[in-house]
C-alpha cells in the first residue's frame, strides 16, 4: 500500500513546492525568452547542436506565464525522469523506492535556481529515454547497431546531453554484456562519442572548442548547484555499478538490505534528509521575494511591490531600486522614502551593465518619460539576453510614443507570434489603426506630452533629471525623483533651491522626507527656507527637536549616537544624512 501511494504523495508535494514557494520564480523564467510559431525562429535552433531539447524547453516555458501550469510541467518532467530511472535501475535489480527519486530530488534542487532552465531537464529526460530504449533491447547485436547508427543523429538533436548516453550505454555493456566481442563495440562507442562531436564542430557548427562536447549544457553555477548538476548526470551510472556489486555479494546480506523494515526505515530517513537539503540549501526565499517584487512592478501593482519589499531582509540594490520606483509611481516617494533602506543615489537607478540590469534598469526611464533612454535599454536588453516579451512590449510602446509606427508594427509582428501575447498585440494594433483612440490612450498620451524637445547628451551614470525638467518643468515625477536624488547625495543647498516649486506642481503639503530635510537645512544654515503657501507640521518640528537633543547628548560618541538614534529615528532623513555612508 505504502509502496504504491508514496510516489504519488511525493509528486504532489513537488508540485506544491513549485506552485506555492516558487510561483514568482516560474513567472520570471517565462519572461526570459519568447517561443514563437515561426519557421525562421525554429530554423535558427538547428544551427547548433541540441535543437530538440532547446525547442521543447522553449515551447514548454511559454506556459510558465501561468505559474501553476509551469509547476505542473516541472512536476511532469520529474515524473518522467522517475519512471525512466526506475526502469533502467530495474534492469539491475535495484527495486527500492528511494533510488529512482534521487535524480528527481537533484532536479528539484536545480529547478529551484533560476539559471537552470527547462531545456536542461528536457535534455536529461531525452537522454534517459534513449538509454531506456537501448537497455530494453535484449539482443546485443541489435543494440550495437542501434547505438552506432542512431547516436550521431541523437547528438545532433540533443547536443551534450547525448554524452550521458555514451557513458550509460558503455557501462551497461561492461556490466551486463556476455559476448566476448563487446569490448570492441565499447571501444567503438567511445570513439564515436569523441569523434562525432569533433566532426560536427568542424563541418556543421561554429562552436567554441570548450563547448564541443557539452553544448547546450549549462554549468555556470555556484558550488552547491554545480555539485547537484554533476550528480544528476552521473548518479545513474553510480547506482548501476552499486546494483551490480550488490547482486554479487552474499545472499544473506542482500536479503538484509532488501528487508521490508530496514527499507522503510532507511527510505523514510533518506526522504526526510532530501527535504531538509532542499529547504536548507536549494530554496532561495530571498530570490523568490525579488521575483515577486519584479512581477508586481511589471504589472504596475505598486503597493503589492512595496509590501513584498517590506518583507525583504537584506540590502539589495535591485530591491531598493524597485522600492523607489514603486514609491514614485504610487505618489509616496517624498513621504515614505526613508521608511525603506536606502544606499544613496545608486538605489535610484541601476548601473549600465550587459546583464539583467538592462532588463530591469530601463523601467525608471520609462516612468520618468525619458522615452529614448527607455527604448535604448530595452533594445540593448534584447541584444544581451535575447528576444523576450518584456523588452518587446517596451520597444513597442516607446516606438508608438515617438511616432515610429513602422518600428512598432515590426515588434508587434514578432510578439504576435507568441499565443499568450496575442490579446496584448491586438490592443495596440487596433490603436495604431485608429489615430484618435491612440491619441487618447492614457499611457501613450502621458509619455507623448513629456517628449523631449531640446536635445541633450545622455548621462551614462545619471538620469538627466535636470534636462528632463528643463524640457518639461511640469513633469512632477521627474521633479520628485530629482529632489530624492539630491537628498540621497546629501546636496541640501541644491535641494533648498528647488523646493520652492511644490505649489506649482500641485502639492498641498510638503512631503515628510522633504520637510525633514528642509527643517534640518534651516537649522544647520540658520535660514528660513519654506515654500510659499506651506508650513512645517508641528509634530515634525517636535520630532526634530527630540532628535537634535538626543544627538547633542551623544555627539562625542558617534557609535553610541548611531545606536541610540537608530532606535527611534532610523526612518528619518536626519538619520540618513548623518549616519549613512554613500
Amino acid at each position: 500500500m505504502i509502496r504504491s501511494l508514496l510516489p504519488g504523495v511525493i509528486f504532489i508535494l513537488v508540485f506544491m513546492y513549485f506552485a506555492v514557494f516558487n510561483k514568482y520564480h516560474i513567472l520570471y523564467l517565462e519572461q526570459n525568452q519568447l517561443f514563437r510559431f515561426n519557421l525562421s525562429y525554429l530554423r535558427d535552433f538547428f544551427l547548433l547542436p541540441g535543437p530538440l531539447s532547446l525547442i521543447i524547453g522553449a515551447f514548454f516555458t511559454q506556459f510558465f506565464v501561468i505559474s501553476w501550469l509551469g509547476a505542473l510541467i516541472i512536476t511532469l518532467k520529474c515524473l518522467a525522469v522517475y519512471f525512466f530511472t526506475k526502469y533502467i535501475l530495474g534492469k539491475y535489480n535495484i527495486m527500492g523506492l528511494v533510488f529512482p527519486f534521487i535524480p528527481v530530488w537533484l532536479l528539484v534542487i536545480l529547478h529551484s535556481n533560476e539559471l537552470f532552465t527547462p531545456d536542461q531537464s528536457i535534455g536529461l529526460m531525452l537522454s534517459l529515454l534513449f538509454t531506456a530504449v537501448y537497455i530494453s533491447v535484449s539482443t546485443p547485436k541489435i543494440r550495437y547497431i542501434l547505438f552506432l547508427s542512431l547516436w550521431p543523429l541523437y547528438f545532433y538533436l540533443t547536443g551534450g546531453f547525448a554524452m550521458i548516453c555514451v557513458v550509460i550505454c558503455t557501462l551497461h555493456e561492461v556490466l551486463s554484456g556476455t559476448r566476448k566481442d563487446r569490448f570492441l563495440f565499447i571501444a567503438l562507442y567511445i570513439l564515436e562519442g569523441i569523434l562525432m562531436p569533433w566532426l560536427f564542430s568542424q563541418l556543421l557548427f561554429f562552436i567554441p572548442k570548450g563547448k564541443i562536447f557539452t553544448y547546450p549544457l549549462f554549468y555556470t553555477f555556484h558550488t552547491f548547484e554545480l555539485v547537484s548538476l554533476i550528480s544528476v548526470y552521473f548518479i545513474l551510472p553510480v547506482l548501476m555499478v552499486t546494483g551490480y556489486f550488490i547482486n554479487k555479494v552474499n545472499a544473506s546480506v542482500v536479503k538484509f538490505i532488501r528487508g521490508t523494515t530496514i527499507k522503510i526505515l532507511t527510505g523514510s530517513l533518506t526522504i526526510l534528509l532530501m527535504v531538509f537539503v532542499i529547504y536548507k540549501f536549494a530554496y532561495n526565499k530571498r530570490a523568490e521575494q525579488m521575483f515577486a517584487i519584479d512581477y508586481h512592478i511589471r504589472q504596475a501593482e505598486w503597493r503589492k511591490a512595496l509590501k513584498q519589499a517590506e518583507q525583504y531582509p537584506d540590502l539589495n540594490t535591485l530591491v531598493i531600486y524597485y522600492t523607489n520606483l514603486a514609491l514614485l509611481n504610487s505618489g509616496q516617494l517624498g513621504e515614505k522614502m526613508f521608511d525603506y533602506p536606502q544606499i544613496g543615489p545608486g538605489g535610484l537607478r541601476l548601473k549600465w551593465e550587459r546583464n539583467s540590469n538592462l532588463v530591469f534598469g530601463g523601467d525608471i526611464f520609462y516612468y520618468l518619460a525619458y522615452n529614448n533612454e527607455a527604448y535604448r535599454w530595452a533594445f540593448e536588453a534584447m541584444v544581451a539576453k535575447g528576444v523576450n516579451p518584456r523588452s518587446l512590449k517596451r520597444l513597442i510602446i516607446t516606438s508608438i510614443v515617438n511616432g515610429d509606427n513602422d518600428v512598432a508594427e515590426k515588434y508587434l509582428h514578432i510578439l504576435g507570434q507568441a499565443p499568450f501575447y496575442r490579446k496584448w498585440v491586438l490592443k495596440y494594433e487596433r490603436l495604431l489603426s485608429d489615430p484618435a483612440s491612440l491619441a487618447n490612450d492614457p499611457e501613450i498620451k502621458r509619455n507623448r506630452n513629456f517628449l523631449v524637445n531640446k536635445n541633450f547628451i545622455s548621462n551614462a551614470t545619471g538620469m538627466n533629471l535636470d534636462n528632463l525638467l528643463e524640457n518639461h518643468p511640469e513633469n512632477k515625477m521627474a521633479f520628485e525623483y530629482y529632489l530624492a536624488d539630491l537628498l540621497l547625495r546629501k546636496e541640501l543647498d541644491s535641494f533648498a533651491e528647488n523646493i520652492s516649486r511644490l505649489k506649482e506642481l500641485g502639492y498641498t503639503s510638503i512631503p515628510l522626507c522633504f520637510e525633514e530635510a528642509l527643517i534640518f537645512y534651516n537649522f544647520y544654515e540658520n535660514k528660513q527656507v519654506i515654500p510659499e503657501g506651506f508650513s512645517f507640521r508641528p509634530e515634525t518640528v517636535a520630532r526634530f527637536n527630540e532628535y537634535a537633543g538626543l544627538y547633542t547628548k551623544f555627539r562625542s560618541d558617534r557609535a553610541a549616537a548611531r545606536y541610540e538614534l537608530g532606535k527611534k529615528f532610523r526612518n528619518t532623513y536626519w538619520y540618513y544624512l548623518q549616519f549613512a555612508n554613500i
